[in-house]
């Protein structure tokens, strides 16, 4: 004895089938698809941004591009468009496998990767846009731009300095017309020298004065710099969650923002496959119903089988007509089972037991189809308005349709009666009830129809009717 593996996996689109309505359904798939849409602009949207942004050079400044910059923009565009599309559509599709992991993967990375990008770009910008607005780095600006005026100007010392040197030369100057003999210079030489000597003194303390008057104007000019390079992108600035990522973890600003947005878009990429997931098993609950994505039954013929399998539940409704025709021969010639379970030689029971195994199969397609030709015919006649959905018309017209195409596929119309062609009906109307062809009678009591054509289908052969 071999132990058997247990199916666990969740059929979800089964589920969803056995659970909704036909209504709840599309109103449902609707609702998916429209989020759909919603989500795959959002996801263009974010990773346009980054793309365009690369393929531009940096600039998102649409005035000021040049037509190569459009061009390549309109490459970005259209790049992002495509791998977009594909996204949403392999999410709603319902593929599996590894080919549909693989592909699933590829354009998940690129969703990740472009729109994390982006993110992290705007934290990015809006740290810096923080950081130049703010009072500290605007006022390390104004001090640079103080001190390059005052570096521009002339000082007092500077003027002073500039004043002793021309005094200097100027003694200096006489000094060497009274060596000279020049009878002009009424001054001694001894006071000569001693002006000279007074004029040097000041020439090196001005000259001191202005050295270090230039050397402070250089050190505070270079510290105000460095204040405003830092001050430019001020770590501060960062969102208060990335703050508190950077903190917690002991990571750098730049981490902290990539695990935040991996956070923002990682969520939004989980709900995005989700909703596609969810359109894609809608749209498999209505296939399993015989139903397009509109709600529109489709006519094929395994669309006939589908709908026909509504009457039981999700398998195909067996016609009763061979188990009813056994039993009315049974009550016709009691002694026909007597007649059949006699034992046969038994190198021929097993060959007639495979005979009788095939038979029955061929029987049970036989009665499957003969069921689907019914059901197809009834609900055509009852919207098109030639026939009302109540049990009588109805049994009468299983009837008919018996006599009429019984024969040509081996069915007696004689050996089913009244109450099996009843019970048909019944079966028939059960189906186009669940179907919402036709819907149980509001107003439905003693002597009024249990069943009532759906007020869309009404409304339409009136319409139809007037318009005749």
């Amino acid at each position: 004895m071999t132990d058997s593996k247990v199916k666990t996996k969740f059929d979800r689109p089964s589920y969803i089938a056995r659970s909704k309505s036909l209504r709840d359904l599309l109103r449902d798939l609707r609702k998916a698809e429209l989020w759909l849409l919603i989500a795959a602009v959002a996801a263009f949207l974010a990773s346009a941004f980054f793309v365009v942004k690369y393929f531009v050079g940096g600039e998102m400044t649409p005035e000021t591009w040049t037509s190569e910059q459009w061009l390549n923009a309109c490459l970005g565009l259209g790049i992002t468009a495509v791998i977009t599309a594909a996204q949403a559509f392999l999410y709603a599709s319902g593929y599996k496998g590894p080919a549909a992991i693989i592909a699933t993967f590829i354009v998940v990375f690129f969703g990740l990767f472009s729109e994390i990008s982006q993110s992290m770009e705007r934290e990015d910008a809006t740290v810096r846009h923080r950081s130049e607005n703010s009072v500290v780095f605007q006022a390390a600006v104004g001090s640079i731009n103080t001190l390059a005026s005052s570096a521009a100007s002339i000082s007092n010392e500077q003027r002073a300095l500039a004043d002793t040197r021309a005094q200097l030369a100027y003694w200096q100057d006489l000094k060497a017309q009274k060596t000279a003999q020049h009878e002009s210079v009424k001054y001694s030489h001894k006071t000569l020298d001693r002006r000279i000597a007074d004029y040097e003194r000041k020439l090196e303390s001005y000259n001191h004065q202005v050295v270090m008057q230039d050397q402070t104007r250089s050190t505070l000019l270079s510290s105000a710099i460095n204040q405003a390079k830092q001050l430019e992108y001020d770590e501060d600035k960062h969102y208060a969650m990335i703050r508190l990522i950077k903190a917690f973890l002991g990571v750098t600003g730049i981490w902290a923002s990539f695990l935040f947005s991996v956070i923002i878009i990682g969520t939004f990429e989980y709900a995005f496959h989700f909703v596609g997931a969810y359109v894609a098993d809608h749209r498999a609950a209505l296939l399993s119903l015989g139903r397009d994505s509109h709600g529109n039954i489709i006519n094929t013929p395994d669309g006939i089988l589908l709908a026909a399998q509504l009457a039981s539940g999700g398998n195909i409704p067996k016609d009763h007509a061979n188990q009813l025709r056994n039993e009315y021969l049974d009550w016709v010639s009691p002694d026909r089972n007597e007649r059949m379970s006699v034992t046969m030689p038994t190198e021929n029971s097993q060959k007639l037991a495979d005979i009788e195994t095939e038979e029955n199969k061929i029987a049970d397609m036989t009665q499957k189809r003969f069921f689907k030709i019914i059901y197809t015919d009834v609900r055509n006649r009852i919207l098109n308005g030639e026939l009302k959905p109540t049990i009588r018309p109805v049994t009468d017209a299983v009837g008919e349709i018996i006599r009429e195409k019984g024969e040509r596929m081996g069915i007696k119309a004689s050996l089913i009666g009244k109450p099996q062609r009843q019970e048909i009906a019944e079966t028939i109307l059960r189906t186009l009830e669940q179907e919402t062809v036709v819907e149980l009678n509001a107003e439905g009591g003693v002597g009024k129809p249990k069943y009532v054509l759906a007020p869309r289908y009404a409304e339409a052969m009136q319409f139809n009717k007037v318009a005749i």
